[in-house]
């Protein structure tokens, strides 16, 4: 994480890190995030879509609604975005986007220098750090600075579980359901075509995992809100995540890195298990 502070230091430095703006809400309509975008973002911000550059749709229902990108159709969306080859990078979204920890959790996954700034667009301007509109003038970046295809940008750097590791991960330690409670325990599911939860898992919403403004809580307040997992860890077994596709479940990734558990993510998550209609399905709490 990085905050407003350590930010806006850095950008008057002499090796600004690239700004890259990701908000984004589920079920919003197509184009949502790059009109907030355009109505004020932060300066030099550019827009990087999680539905184009942060996902691959397979049409493959059984893959999840969120599968995880093409190494090289994200290297060309952030050469779009201005993002040379060894610079830092920052990505922010709004409290409740949570796509700025997918956005973290995938630029790491291929092996990309970011943080994320901690309280987002809203804690940047509640410092009295003003916005800009419209579209930010991003230089091309040389092909001497362009993002090489190949390591670190060929994915695989953080831990991912396929559905069959889903399945026998409770085993192992802890599967956590960062849903909300109702859906975790099936008396809802407004997206996906089955409710309930993967056999074993446990429930830890996301929700409650961050302040209402979007902020990291204090390191005491969130190890209490993440105790299960924090035990399992300590106990020296596997801990993983998972959500409704692979996006809030990133941001628990997130919030488990910042107190140094490094924690396994199931891309595919409720919305690839529920197409499957092999997989057994748990309800109740």
């Amino acid at each position: 994480m990085v905050t407003v502070p350590e930010l806006a230091a850095a950008l008057a430095g002499s090796a600004p890190p690239a700004l890259l703006d990701v908000r984004w809400t589920l079920g919003e309509v197509p184009g949502s995030g790059r009109q907030r975008y355009a109505a004020g973002h932060l300066p030099g911000a550019a827009f990087l879509d999680l539905e184009s550059a942060l996902t691959r749709h397979t049409g493959d229902r059984r893959d999840g609604r969120h599968p995880l990108p093409v190494p090289a159709v994200l290297r060309d969306a952030l050469a779009e975005a201005g993002v040379r080859a060894g610079q830092q990078i920052v990505v922010y979204d709004e409290p409740g986007s949570f796509a700025a920890g997918r956005a973290w959790w995938v630029l790491r996954w291929v092996g990309l220098p970011v943080r994320v700034l901690d309280g987002g667009l809203t804690a940047w301007t509640a410092a009295g750090h003003p916005l800009e509109s419209g579209d930010a003038e991003i230089p091309a970046v040389p092909a001497s600075d362009s993002l090489p295809l190949s390591p670190p940008l060929t994915g695989g750097h953080l831990p991912t579980l396929s559905a069959d590791d889903a399945a026998t991960a409770p085993d192992r330690g802890v599967l956590v359901d960062v849903r909300a409670p109702e859906r975790f325990r099936g008396e809802v599911e407004p997206i996906d075509p089955i409710a309930g939860h993967i056999p074993g898992a446990i429930n830890l919403p996301v929700a409650g995992l961050f302040a209402a403004d979007g902020h990291l809580p204090d390191e005491v307040t969130l190890r209490e809100r993440l105790a299960p997992a924090l035990a399992a860890a300590d106990a020296g077994e596997e801990v993983a995540a998972y959500c409704g596709s692979g996006v809030s479940a990133a941001q628990a990734v997130l919030a488990l890195a910042s107190l140094g558990v490094p924690a396994a993510l199931f891309p595919g998550s409720w919305s690839a298990w529920s197409n499957d209609p092999t997989r057994p399905v748990a309800t109740g709490s």
